[in-house]
């Protein structure tokens, strides 16, 4: 599987949202996932991830 690299940011800003939605990345097989509703099929998501 591809590795995607991420970039190292503390501030974001987003224009035009709907909203957002919290939730825990889980594992899954050799790799992870997140759990979103089926009203987000086809939609443009980003994903953030922040230090708790």
């Amino acid at each position: 599987m591809k590795r995607v690299s991420i970039t190292k940011k503390s501030t974001l800003t987003l224009r035009g949202i709907k909203g957002f939605i919290e939730r825990v990345v889980k594992p899954f097989g050799t790799s992870a996932r997140i759990d979103f509703p089926k009203e987000f099929i086809g939609k443009k998501v980003y994903v953030v991830v922040v230090d708790e």
